[in-house]
């Protein structure tokens, strides 16, 4: 275990240098289904009212001070102007040097009828971000060389925090079982890293969509069983992943697996985990677990990942003439 440490001691403090060649990408989620603003700004409002998410995030749970993420999001539907608006705010910690991440935004979205059984929601989101770092807590190379170790390095160090604006644009296309769409991420290359001003986040392209297919369905409960397929694709720099799986839900249990990774291509390093999940759904309540078995190079001993997430809907009382938007099916 204490070799262990010290790689990822190491792997952390060349992240830092690396980070001024722009090679870092975002922090993301198994449940990317459960997290459908930050998939897509078009997802704000895409819902009978009002609706809060939370999630956590525990990346290789054995490893100590590895990667966790936080997440929570607030969007409502406002059915009288066809929009959506939503808040969304992360926050990711990494390693021995408290390498920490918070991006927080106002998202919109606008909904287009093409016809009775299909929508185009266009959407944009706003973002603020900060990166941070404690230098006094990472171990440089030259402070290994002597025994015991030294408290002091000739590494230059760069700037503790990093302020920057972004933007998201997405389109989504759904009907009530069927969506589609496409995001682009970053479209400002904001500044993070530590060292150099000219290094900048890469673009972020996003494609994503999946099915329902309904196999029960009851006058008073709606949808009693289902069967969903999803997938998620994301290309950023030289870094480019997917998740592909899906889930099967009967009232009010849900139940799923998921492979992240570049499924059908050997020898690519993007292949990653094969994710179980277990969920319950109400009509108003949704919490999900997943747990990630790591099938990459790093194997079992990293202890795999935990994610949970929790959902809550609630119902708006809008007066007036509304218009009655296509709803988004659900995750």
């Amino acid at each position: 275990m204490k070799g262990i440490r010290w790689i990822f001691v190491w792997g952390v403090a060349f992240w830092v240098i690396c980070l001024g060649r722009a090679l870092a990408q975002d922090p993301q989620f198994t449940q990317f289904f459960a997290n459908p603003i930050y998939i897509a700004p078009s997802y704000a409002g895409a819902s009978a009212g009002q609706r809060v998410i939370l999630s956590y995030r525990d990346q290789w749970s054995v490893i100590p001070n590895t990667y966790r993420t936080m997440s929570a999001s607030y969007d409502v539907n406002i059915e009288n102007l066809r929009s959506g608006i939503g808040v969304f705010a992360l926050g990711d910690l990494a390693g021995d040097g408290r390498l920490g991440t918070i991006i927080g935004g106002l998202n919109y979205s606008y909904s287009i009828p093409l016809n009775a059984s299909l929508n185009l929601r266009p959407g944009i989101g706003f973002f603020f971000r900060h990166h941070s770092l404690n230098y006094d807590r990472l171990i440089w190379g030259d402070q290994l060389v002597n025994t015991p170790r030294s408290s002091t390095t000739m590494q230059s160090l760069g700037k503790n925090s990093v302020y920057d604006i972004d933007i998201s644009t997405s389109i989504l296309l759904h009907s009530a079982n069927l969506w589609v769409g496409a995001t682009w991420d970053h479209m400002l290359r904001p500044k993070m890293s530590f060292y150099s001003e000219k290094a900048r986040v890469p673009f972020r392209f996003s494609v994503f969509g999946g099915y329902r297919f309904i196999i029960r369905s009851l006058y008073r409960r709606g949808i009693d069983q289902s069967l969903s397929v999803a997938a998620n694709a994301r290309l950023q720099g030289r870094f480019s992943q997917a998740e592909i799986g899906g889930y099967w839900f009967k009232n009010p249990l849900m139940l799923g697996l998921w492979y992240r990774g570049i499924p059908l291509v050997k020898d690519y390093a993007g292949s990653d985990a094969l994710a179980f999940m277990l969920g319950v759904r109400f009509t108003r309540v949704q919490v999900v677990y997943t747990y990630d078995l790591t099938v990459s190079k790093l194997g079992p001993g990293s202890g795999g990942s935990h994610e949970i997430s929790l959902a809550f809907e609630m119902p708006l009382i809008q007066r007036g003439k509304r218009y009655k938007p296509l709803q988004c099916p659900p995750y």
